[in-house]
């Protein structure tokens, strides 16, 4: 872009399309692309009043990162940077502070904050990490799926169980078995297990 001053003041710059001095400061829809879609945002940025041509320069591209990955991860249901730098926030914790929340690097976090769209993962793991209602719907959905308790561990007379909410010590009854008893098709099979 062709700069021109007067007065030492920057006052106009020459089109890209047209050719004249009437690229100007304002606000923009400009489209941008993020994993094969596109996205129309606004953004500080320069148009032509003579033929409409708007653009960005490199003092805009950061935030027009930031706004067109917003918008996908808005369609996609995803937490936006904003978001995620106010859920760390909320929780008091630096950068570095929430990646070790979260068991990431903090490079990630980064990233996340200023435009990098986080996986589907990592997103749902903000979620669980950060909004308490995420992580009790999460819960009631464990405890749909596993409504029955599972032996985790069994030593001796010690036995651990685990349920959705809760992890469960008691202590096992003494259990004999007599006989074992196999049909006569499963033999051969149950030879092979007991060699």
């Amino acid at each position: 872009m062709n700069k021109r001053k007067r007065n030492g003041a920057l006052n106009r710059m020459t089109c890209f399309q047209c050719g004249k001095d009437t690229l100007l400061i304002g606000r923009i829809s400009v489209k941008g692309e993020r994993c094969g879609e596109t996205f129309l945002v606004r953004t500080n940025g320069y148009k032509c009043t003579s033929c409409g041509f708007q653009t960005i320069d490199s003092r805009q591209s950061e935030q027009f990162t930031r706004l067109v990955s917003d918008a996908y991860r808005a369609a996609h249901g995803f937490v936006t940077g904003a978001e995620i730098k106010a859920r760390r926030k909320r929780l008091g914790m630096s950068q570095q502070q929430f990646a070790d929340y979260l068991g990431i690097g903090s490079a990630s976090v980064k990233r996340w904050e200023v435009g990098q769209i986080q996986e589907k993962a990592m997103d749902e793991l903000i979620r669980l990490k950060t909004d308490p209602e995420a992580a009790r719907q999460n819960l009631r959905a464990l405890e749909e799926h596993m409504p029955e308790p599972i032996v985790v561990y069994e030593e001796d007379d010690l036995i651990m169980t685990m349920t959705a909410g809760a992890i469960q010590y008691c202590e096992s009854l003494p259990m004999h078995v007599e006989a074992l008893s196999v049909p006569d098709d499963d033999r051969e099979g149950a030879a092979c297990i007991a060699a």
